[in-house]
């Protein structure tokens, strides 16, 4: 086999890998959107200090867990290019105590990497799928 021919061989198998990469992220993200059924609730603003962890599901959804175990699903509006890589993001408040809807995130800045801000959308609440909410 000439090197032209291998060459392009680990080409293929690199734009392969890369693919199924992508779409197992994509699956994992549907799997895990649908560990969460729809309460019946949207709240345009949650308290900061009830927030007691959140999850970067992907770059459009953030799953935010507050006390007493209620979950929240905020939605963005648009996707957030370096929210899922960087599985962080920072927000500056306004004066309350609250994360809303009109406010802004940014994703970690990392290793020289630079996003720009992503708005949030409103906070639906959802159980976790076979069971009631509290």
């Amino acid at each position: 086999m000439n090197i032209n021919r291998i060459v392009k061989v680990a080409a293929a198998a690199s734009v392969a890998s890369i693919v199924l990469a992508g779409s197992a992220v994509a699956a994992s993200s549907a799997e895990k959107l649908a560990q969460y059924q729809p309460a019946g609730k949207k709240e345009s603003c949650i308290e900061t200090y009830q927030i007691k962890e959140t999850d970067v599901i992907d770059n459009q959804n953030i799953l935010f867990r507050t006390n007493g175990n209620k979950y929240y699903l905020n939605h963005l509006p648009n996707r957030c290019s370096g929210l899922k890589i960087q599985d962080g993001f920072s927000y500056t408040l306004r004066g309350l105590n609250k994360l809303c809807n009109v406010d802004v995130i940014t994703p970690v800045q990392t290793g020289g990497a630079v996003y720009g801000p992503c708005a949030l959308g409103d906070f639906e609440e959802v159980t976790k799928a076979g069971k009631p909410s509290q």
